[in-house]
């Protein structure tokens, strides 16, 4: 097994902390790591709101990701390996200063750069919390929905938006659209005219579904067009990553989208394929070995499919290019997320690698090259860091 532990990482995607999250009992940590929904309904709240019963409660401790959580935190932090043990020591830790908190668990797991989903102000104090250096993604699907309330036309819309992504990249820094296609309109999707696009708007407007979806669509192609020209990847939501959805989860598969992203208006447009779109990680894999423009990044694995972390790695780097491949959290709330992926995704490749250097499969100066381009170099190289 190879020894990636001193290594750099770079979070291709976390979402922003809670400082309302500096102590939490031992049953919120453990719900940090929980994508479902609760169990008591409350009308008019999110399902990932409502209260649990004892049953869930349950359960939730008991989960994988938690229980790999508890170990490792257990060893950073010098207490026991029980829940509660690792809770206490963390809020004891936490409420002397979060802030000195997040920066043990970044040091601890070597993230020096985060990539970050969130619509946050620019001055927001919150990002100062994380080390190292932030980048910060445009918000597509926010975005839509103010425009589509202000605007009078289409045309006017994707000039707004159009002028806001510009202003985004070239005068505040971001390194990237976010875009949640699956979840809004489904990846089996064709370009939408103009025409097509603008005789939606005021059915759009007006609340119809249909109508925005084609909207959505026809700004989405756009933004993939003028991606090219501001030299900055399009990350795009892929696979269930245990989320709640209003349409079928199927949607989200990658192979649904390689008609669209197979046409040559787009082959220059460098896309992302955020969580490794777990449970079709094969098929992910399968796209960035086809398409000359598509990455695979690794969260959603890293951390939430601790207990199988080893097969989903051997699942991607078997077909895709070790040079499009990055590591992610999904990290949001508190930082345990986004430390607990980068220990598990050096834990998984230097398992992995090693193992193919066993195998005669690699030599050990390939695995290690191929180990340190996975955690930092590819995302470096993306993001106009490498010198």
């Amino acid at each position: 097994m190879l020894d990636l532990a001193s290594l750099p990482v770079i979070d291709n995607h976390c979402h922003s902390y809670d400082p309302g999250k500096t102590v939490l009992d031992s049953e919120s940590l453990a719900r940090e790591f929980y994508h479902g929904m609760g169990d008591l309904p409350k009308p008019g709240l999110n399902p990932r709101l409502w209260g649990i019963t004892d049953e869930l409660r349950h359960h939730l401790p008991n989960m994988g990701v938690v229980q790999t959580m508890v170990c490792q935190l257990s060893r950073v932090l010098g207490c026991e390996a029980e829940l509660e043990e690792v809770a206490a020591e963390r809020n004891r830790r936490a409420s002397k200063s979060f802030a000195e908190y997040v920066k043990t668990l970044y040091r601890d797991a070597g993230i020096v750069g985060t990539v970050l989903d969130s619509d946050l102000p620019l001055d927001d104090p919150v990002l100062t919390l994380f080390p190292g250096q932030v980048m910060r993604l445009f918000q597509m699907g926010s975005v839509i929905q103010g425009l589509l309330k202000q605007s009078k036309s289409y045309r006017e819309l994707q000039d707004i938006y159009q002028e806001a992504l510009v202003r985004a990249i070239r005068h505040d820094g971001f390194v990237g659209v976010k875009s949640h296609l699956a979840e809004e309109v489904g990846f089996d999707v064709e370009p939408v005219s103009e025409a097509v696009a603008e005789t939606s708007f005021s059915k759009a407007k007006a609340g119809d579904v249909e109508a925005y979806k084609r909207l959505y669509v026809a700004v989405f192609t756009a933004t993939l067009t003028q991606c090219q020209e501001l030299a900055v990847p399009v990350h795009i939501h892929t696979g269930m990553t245990g989320g709640l959805w209003n349409g079928p989860i199927s949607d989200a598969d990658p192979f649904l989208l390689v008609p669209l992203l197979r046409r040559p208006e787009f082959i220059r447009t460098r896309i992302i394929f955020l969580h490794a779109a777990y449970p079709w990680i094969q098929h992910a894999a399968a796209v960035a070995h086809a398409l000359p423009h598509v990455w695979v990044d690794m969260g959603w694995t890293t951390p939430w499919i601790s207990l199988r972390i080893i097969e989903c790695y051997r699942d991607i780097i078997g077909m895709a290019p070790l040079s499009k491949l990055i590591v992610g959290s999904g990290g949001h709330g508190t930082p345990e997320i986004a430390w607990l992926s980068a220990k598990l995704a050096k834990i998984a490749l230097g398992k992995t690698l090693g193992d193919s250097v066993e195998l005669g499969l690699l030599s050990q100066q390939q695995a290690e090259r191929a180990g340190r381009m996975i955690l930092y170099d590819n995302a470096a190289r993306l993001y106009g860091l490498m010198k």
